[in-house]
C-alpha cells in the first residue's frame, strides 16, 4: 500500500530536475569551471604542467615576443590544455606566476571535435 501512495504522491509533485535547455543552471560562487589561457600574459614557465595532477596540461613549442612588466621577452613554450582530462582542480591557475590561467565561473563545452575543445 505504501508504494501505491508513495507513486501517487510523485505524480502530483513538483518534479526535482529542471528542464535543462530552456531554464539554465544555477552556478554557485567559486565554481571552477572552464579553464582559459591568456596567451598575452603566459611567459612559458611550464609550472601548470608540472602541478596538473590529471596531466591535460602540455607544453608545445611556440617562439613568441611578449611584454612582462615593461620587458619584452620571447616565450619558447605555450601551454595547451585537454579539456576532457581536466579535473577542475584548480592548481594550475594557484601556481601560474604570471596569471595566465583562469578558471571561469561557466560550465564547460561538451562535444567531440577534438580541434574546438584543445585549447
Amino acid at each position: 500500500m505504501s508504494v501505491l501512495r508513495e507513486m501517487l504522491e510523485n505524480l502530483f509533485s513538483r518534479p526535482f530536475t529542471i528542464l535543462y535547455p530552456k531554464e539554465k543552471v544555477p552556478i554557485p560562487v567559486g565554481f571552477r569551471g572552464k579553464i582559459a589561457i591568456v596567451d598575452e600574459k603566459c611567459i612559458g614557465c611550464s609550472r601548470c604542467a608540472r602541478v596538473c595532477p590529471a596531466e591535460c596540461i602540455t607544453m608545445i613549442p611556440d617562439e613568441t615576443e611578449i611584454e612582462v612588466k615593461g620587458k619584452k621577452i620571447v616565450r619558447k613554450k605555450r601551454p595547451v590544455v585537454k579539456f576532457f582530462r581536466c579535473i577542475r582542480c584548480g592548481l594550475c591557475e594557484q601556481y601560474c606566476p604570471s596569471e595566465a590561467i583562469i578558471m571561469k565561473c561557466q560550465l564547460s563545452e561538451s562535444g567531440t571535435d577534438k580541434e574546438v575543445l584543445v585549447q
